[in-house]
């Protein structure tokens, strides 16, 4: 097997640092030569380590690369290694793939942008911090890995840092990233205080050290999913990714899309021994990604920003996810998790393809009848609205029935009703999804074109001209300026159209009765001891699932047509439970009173009466003091010999008078 992960990480990182160093006066053909060289032979060199490791024996299928090692006793060893294994194999042509793609893209969009060679720095940085946390051999480079991809993702998102609402973004996206972060950290001392090793091998292999059920299983489980949460967007944790779209639309594709936000989707399939060590871990993944699926998808209906419908949904399909792995179903979460790349970075990249056309505008209320002006756009749009909408035979579909068959199979085998909740859950989700999907499809594509002369405004003049300032936004153009983005901004949406087509192929087909092919889910088999546990459903069940998906699917789509068909027309609507789901449930709102706005007011307080009253003036007292004892000191200084004389015959005095009383 030839294993070139290596390599795969060390490419990313040179193209950011001549970037980083010499990007500012190099032309823009050499930054996208360093870009596009390192991303584009990083996913060459993980292309032939995945094709190598097809033709690998099974039990070979593994390889540790040991890098440096910095302590080594008797009973620990601290050491940088690269592990190369089927899941890590999967990640890494993800994470190149998709990222060499949206590098492309990103040389049109961003082309008339001043930090054009900043923003390609980045983008290198982030794939590199990305590689190398599905590539880390153990928990400490992990760890490592998940908080340069949070400081990838703060530099990506506030790129437009002229624009008050980025900055506020990336500070948020930050903040809570960092709270999983020290989940994460408190996991890591937890597994080390038992198992005594951070590498996975050495983990993962102990058997017995903890009881299925424990304490410290439950906590070490569900502290990890703390850090999946925030990093993937569960609930409560998922606030920073709607926020997240300030950036430019390739970093919504790359990092909020494809890669970054499933890393916790990536960390419980990794991690998938000390899951199920902790069932009640898993009972409480699949309940808050159904939670979580349900909730985004309710609000993605109401949504009015091209993106942030983007956003909410990609939330909605990490709760899939996250629903199909509490099941057991790891390689069913992953599979999601490779198909989502595809239809979900093809949808941003489409989104980014009409902003870009119409200098801009996000607002849907701006769009509309735009399929003739934006042909290339529409079609493979289409494509990934029906992929993501569950439509067969497209790669959603495959996905999205393999975790809805195995959540009812693990309930009929069970009995348990919690599971059949989760799986109603699901079902409806799928209708949903398909619902707000056409209904951003007909907002944008069907109808007559609403952007010239509509009073309706999605910004106030000040925010445009801060979107102005960061280069984002422009004159509006009129129906018949708006043209089909370039080339080397269409190619990428050819490209993930066609796989957003045929890339369900490698998953399961035992929904037409070949119930051996299992192409992924048997790749995944020696990493993901879940698959041993998960229920396979029947073929009556698989078909069952399917078909009220399917139907549910397609009446969210015809809903849609029947509502949209004729394109976007907004009215005001002052229904209260509109209002609440439009205001996205006011939870923004709500945390600002009670968390937000106290602790404000604490850091004012502290400021003012602890910092001011207290320390400062203790300071000033202390100096006050001091400033005292030196003047009396000053005055013993006289310059007189008599004095001095005088002072050295009463010192002798009391020295013999001591020594008199004392004697």
């Amino acid at each position: 097997m030839i294993n070139l992960s290596f390599w795969v990480l060390l490419l990313p990182l040179l193209g950011f640092l001549i970037l980083g160093v010499a990007g500012r006066v190099m032309a823009r053909t050499s930054i996208l030569t360093v870009a596009w060289g390192a991303c584009g032979l990083a996913f060459a060199f993980a292309a032939i380590s995945f094709f190598s490791m097809l033709s690998t024996p099974v039990t070979a299928r593994i390889a540790d690369q040991s890098i440096y090692t910095w302590v080594t006793s008797s009973s620990f060893q601290l050491s940088f290694g690269l592990l190369f294994d089927p899941l890590s194999a999967v990640m890494l042509m993800v994470v190149t793939g998709v990222g060499f793609l949206i590098h492309i893209y990103a040389a049109g969009y961003m082309e008339d942008d001043p930090g054009f060679w900043r923003f390609f720095a980045y983008l290198n940085f982030f794939i590199f911090a990305m590689v190398l946390l599905v590539t880390a051999d153990n928990f400490l480079f992990l760890l490592v890995g998940w908080g340069l991809v949070g400081l990838a993702s703060f530099l990506l998102i506030g790129f437009w840092y002229q624009r008050r609402a980025a900055v506020a973004a990336a500070r948020k996206a930050f903040v809570i990233n960092v709270i999983g972060d020290f989940g994460l950290m408190l996991a890591i001392f937890l597994i080390f205080i038992n198992y005594g090793t951070l590498s996975y091998q050495g983990v993962f292999g102990k058997s017995g050290v903890l009881t299925t059920g424990s304490a410290t299983a439950n906590a070490i489980a569900l502290l990890l999913f703390v850090a999946c949460a925030a990093k993937s967007a569960q609930l409560p944790l998922y606030m920073w990714l709607p926020d997240a779209m300030e950036g430019p639309t390739p970093v919504s594709a790359l990092i909020h899309a494809a890669t970054m936000v499933t890393a916790g989707v990536y960390l419980v399939a990794r991690a998938n021994p000390l899951f199920e060590l902790s069932p009640a871990a898993l009972y409480t993944i699949a309940g808050i990604g159904a939670a979580t699926a349900l909730f985004a998808a309710t609000i993605a209906i109401f949504q009015l920003d091209i993106k942030r419908v983007l956003a909410y949904s990609t939330i909605s399909q990490l709760g899939y996810m996250f629903m199909g792995e509490g099941m057991h179903n790891y390689a069913g979460g992953i599979f999601h998790l490779v198909t989502h790349a595809f239809f979900k970075a093809l949808l941003f990249l489409g989104a980014g393809a009409v902003i870009h056309a119409l200098a801009g505008e996000q607002d849907m209320r701006q769009m509309g009848g735009l399929w003739k002006r934006l042909p290339i756009t529409a079609w493979t749009f289409l494509a990934a609205t029906l992929a993501i909408s569950g439509i067969p035979p497209l790669a959603g579909f495959w996905s999205k029935d393999d975790i809805l068959a195995s959540i009812l199979a693990q309930a009929s085998a069970t009995g348990n009703p919690w599971f059949y909740v989760i799986w109603l859950v699901g079902l409806l989700t799928a209708g949903l999804t398909a619902f707000y999907m056409f209904r951003l499809f007909f907002g944008i594509f069907t109808g007559s074109y609403r952007g010239v002369g509509n009073a309706v405004s999605h910004a106030d003049n000040e925010e445009d001209e801060e979107e102005d300032a960061a280069g984002h936004h422009g004159h509006k153009p009129s129906y018949y300026d708006i043209r089909e983005v370039s080339s080397i901004m269409s190619i990428p949406l050819i490209i993930l159209g066609i796989l957003s087509v045929i890339g369900g192929i490698f998953g399961s087909f035992a929904l037409v009765g070949l119930s051996n092919w299992h192409p992924l889910a048997s790749f995944l088999a020696p990493i993901l001891s879940g698959v041993h546990t998960a229920v396979e459903p029947s073929l009556g069940l698989e078909w069952l699932s399917t078909a009220i998906s399917v139907l549910l699917a397609a009446l969210g789509i015809f809903m849609a047509w029947r509502l949209y068909r004729g394109g976007f027309a907004y009215k005001e609507n002052r229904n209260p439970l509109y209002q609440l789901v439009f205001h996205k449930y006011y939870v923004d709102e709500a945390l600002t009173v009670m968390l937000i706005t106290p602790l404000l007011a604490l850091g004012r307080g502290a400021t003012r009466f602890i910092e001011g009253a207290t320390l400062d003036n203790l300071s000033k007292g202390i100096g006050v003091s001091f400033r005292g004892v030196s003047v009396g000191l000053r005055r013993l200084q006289t310059g007189y010999m008599r004095n001095y004389a005088l002072a050295i015959l009463v010192g002798a005095v009391l020295i013999v008078l001591y020594y008199a009383v004392r004697g």
